[in-house]
């Protein structure tokens, strides 16, 4: 099986996880809840938020919330092994959709969530939980946008606001080819279709891994093709890639990528948040670490990383500096 078949199959099986469903039936097991509420604005009971001197849940695991986008697997999981390893706080990953992340949070049936793209690309989503949430700090930084393969000449496309050119539309399908739905990066690109006034393209929404697996196959074949993407993204370090220009602003500048807790998660839990509002991976840390997980798996890249950075460890989880 060849890589790009191996790509496809990444994707079918992403998309028949389900990821709300999926994630709603694991948030589910936490008492007092139900995959009917969790998706709406209603504040968490006092049933629900642990209070510092309950020991009744102590020896539950965290819920924490991740999307399955290529930084998220990685970062969730390095966070989750060291709080396990270092600070003894078992920890239970949570797949959902972005936006079931932010409600989930905050009604408290979420403990973490660690993909708040801030302050453009989930501004929505923010303002409406930012009083119900404990902000903890900015993680790494990222860049969203449109890209095309490097072979696609410069002076043919440059900037987004070119696409307004039928006949240049026309090289590209008509197409952009997107990724989940609820993301922020899509609703960037259905902004930015308005914005710049693209009568002639439309988005075609999937998932990250659907993205990636179209993208290869376009590379392969050199056809000309227009991605939602990301930095940090494993694609940029295996392909030659580059951002369209992006005049109007419809997708922002550099963003930071935080975590976000639930109200009275640093009473209960200290030592987690601590260590949250210290864990900052360089971004060539991270570029590198995706493009090792793609290679071999998510596991794997995170196990070698945290062996040779045991200074790094000490500081995040103690404050230590070596």
């Amino acid at each position: 099986m060849n890589k790009l078949q191996l790509w496809r199959r990444r994707s079918v099986l992403l998309a028949g996880l389900g990821l709300a469903g999926a994630s709603l039936h694991n948030l589910a097991r936490r008492p007092d809840t139900s995959p009917s509420n969790l998706a709406t604005d209603t504040p968490p009971s006092t049933s629900q938020v642990e209070s510092p001197d309950d020991d009744s849940s102590a020896d539950q695991p965290l819920k924490l919330g991740w999307s399955a986008w290529a930084d998220a697997e990685v970062v969730s999981l390095m966070a989750a092994k060291l709080i396990e390893s270092e600070l003894n706080q078992p920890v239970e990953r949570v797949m959902a959709d972005i936006g079931i992340q932010y409600q989930s949070v905050a009604r408290g049936d979420l403990d973490l969530m660690l993909m708040a793209w801030l302050p453009g690309t989930h501004r929505d989503y923010w303002s409406k939980v930012r009083d119900r949430v404990l902000d903890l700090g900015p993680m790494y930084s990222g860049q969203l946008g449109w890209i095309v393969p490097d072979y696609v000449p410069r002076e043919a496309i440059s900037s987004i606001e070119q696409l307004k050119d039928p006949k240049l539309a026309a090289r590209f399908d008509g197409r952009v080819q997107g990724i989940d739905p609820g993301s922020g990066l899509n609703q960037a690109s259905l902004d930015a279709l308005k914005q710049y006034g693209l009568s002639s393209i439309q988005l075609v929404a999937s998932s990250s891994a659907a993205m990636a697996a179209v993208l290869a196959q376009a590379i392969e074949e050199q056809r000309w093709l227009i991605a939602t993407s990301w930095t940090p993204h494993w694609m940029f370090a295996r392909y030659k890639l580059r951002f369209l220009e992006d005049p109007k602003g419809s997708f922002g500048g550099t963003e930071r990528i935080h975590a976000v807790a639930r109200q009275g998660l640093d009473q209960r839990h200290p030592a987690v948040t601590a260590f949250l509002s210290r864990f900052h991976l360089p971004d060539r840390d991270l570029d590198g670490l995706l493009l090792q997980a793609q290679e071999s798996s998510a596991e794997a890249a995170v196990a070698t990383y945290l062996d040779r950075h045991p200074n790094r460890i000490r500081y995040w989880t103690t404050g230590e500096i070596s």
